[in-house]
């Protein structure tokens, strides 16, 4: 699947540079029934692309991490079904929601659980610019949180705990 992942970001890498802006065309057919099987939205490619050709981040080790994560939840704990309705942007917290003072935090475990659900609207990607900011400050990475809402059920006390001890491990280097 690692292969195969790599590849897809490399080719749809090739389709953006050339030029392609939309994420329904930015792989051929055939590769985008491979996207398909393992539950990943050809949005999520075009967003991880798009970020890293603007902004330098994510890197394709980071997509690669994420979407064989959305593909693994998809394929054993969704057995394969697709989500039963999108989550649109306006039902997620708002950026300022706040968990024991922390703002962000509310809104990026939803959207980390939306994405492991395949639930998220194309307009909202987990792992934008904001949620990069906001999990570098606790030095945590996009794959790293994700695993967190995933094994705790998007526990916003564990999730906080968790940042928290990045925090302190940065500080106590």
């Amino acid at each position: 699947m690692i292969n195969a992942l790599n590849q897809l970001h490399d080719k749809a890498s090739s389709s953006y540079s050339a030029g392609c802006r939309k994420p329904s065309q930015i792989l051929p057919a055939e590769d985008m029934e491979t996207l398909a099987k393992l539950g990943v939205a050809p949005q999520c490619l075009y967003d991880a692309v798009d970020d890293l050709a603007r902004y330098g981040e994510p890197g394709k080790a980071v997509f690669v991490q994420l979407a064989q994560m959305r593909a693994d939840h998809f394929q054993t704990t969704l057995a394969g079904r697709p989500p039963s309705r999108i989550v649109e942007e306006r039902e997620l917290p708002p950026k300022s929601a706040e968990f024991q003072g922390v703002s962000w935090l509310p809104r990026i475990i939803r959207k980390a659980q939306c994405f492991l659900e395949g639930s998220l609207c194309n307009d909202i990607m987990y792992g934008c610019a904001g949620d990069r900011s906001f999990l570098k400050k606790y030095n945590a990475t996009l794959p790293s949180f994700l695993a967190v809402v995933r094994d705790t059920h998007g526990d916003p006390a564990q999730a906080l705990r968790f940042l928290e001890s990045g925090r302190t491990a940065a500080h106590s280097s």
